[in-house]
């Protein structure tokens, strides 16, 4: 790549980032958990992403094995 168009590369970049300055943290993380198929349902309201409501249930059943296996004596 050479040098002119690394610098136009940058300032793309650059102002690409300055639009995003007013974006807040919570409409980042409303944007990062809801289901990128259909966001929102008829209702209006947040519809969560269904991997991170699985890897949710995942996590909870391990740590419930683990826990059982850990504390109760058989």
């Amino acid at each position: 790549m050479k040098h002119k168009e690394q610098i136009a590369i940058v300032a793309r970049l650059r102002s690409f980032h300055a639009e995003d300055q007013e974006e807040r943290l919570v409409s980042v993380l409303r944007r990062w958990i809801e289901d990128p198929i259909m966001p929102k349902t008829d209702k209006g309201t947040l519809r969560i992403n269904p991997i991170l409501v699985l890897l949710t249930a995942m996590a909870v059943l391990a740590g419930g094995t683990f826990l059982f296996f850990s504390l109760v004596q058989l």
